[in-house]
């Protein structure tokens, strides 16, 4: 596998994905989807083209999509499934139609921004954040809100960068 990358002077640059790449990506990959969620650039690393590259597959977009209807049917009463962590179920069912929002996006056709995906991810999946964590300021609406219109590609951009004209 080859990925196309940009330079100091925003020129592509072909390069060449190792196994040992592959591998210390998916060590890395909490930090990597953290600096994809902030918005940095897949075409400004290899580990970062490579992880988004992971990110916009339609499997990781269909486990998600999963894993957050698995968590509004366990925040309904009463609980029709359980979790291996408790989610905070008010909160899920006080933002269940953002849920159903970003559900569809993730489930639709066509490529969607690595970033949305990397937040989607983060969200569902750090113990930290509002949906598990009583204690966490944020809202769990705007996060979930935040991660599906991030899943809306701008027009002209590609899906993994975001960025008119770049390379996957």
């Amino acid at each position: 596998m080859q990925v196309l990358l940009l330079d100091d002077a925003d020129r592509p640059v072909l390069r060449r994905v190792h196994p040992w790449d592959r591998l210390l990506v998916r060590l890395r990959a909490d930090r990597l989807d953290g600096e994809l969620a902030r918005g940095v650039s897949p075409d400004s690393s290899l580990a970062l083209a490579v992880r988004a590259r992971v990110l916009v597959t339609g499997r990781t977009r269909s486990d998600l999509a999963r894993g957050a209807q698995r968590i509004l049917a366990a925040a309904q009463p009463p609980a029709a499934g359980r979790l291996p962590v408790p989610v905070c179920r008010d909160r899920v069912r006080d933002s269940a139609p953002e849920f159903g929002e970003l559900i569809s996006r993730l489930v639709a056709g066509g490529l969607v921004p690595a970033r949305g995906i990397a937040q989607a991810s983060i969200l569902l999946g750090d113990a930290r954040s509002p949906l598990y964590r009583r204690a966490s300021q944020d809202d769990l609406r705007a996060r979930v809100r935040q991660a599906a219109d991030a899943l809306d590609p701008p027009s002209g951009a590609s899906p993994a960068s975001g960025r008119p004209g770049s390379a996957r």
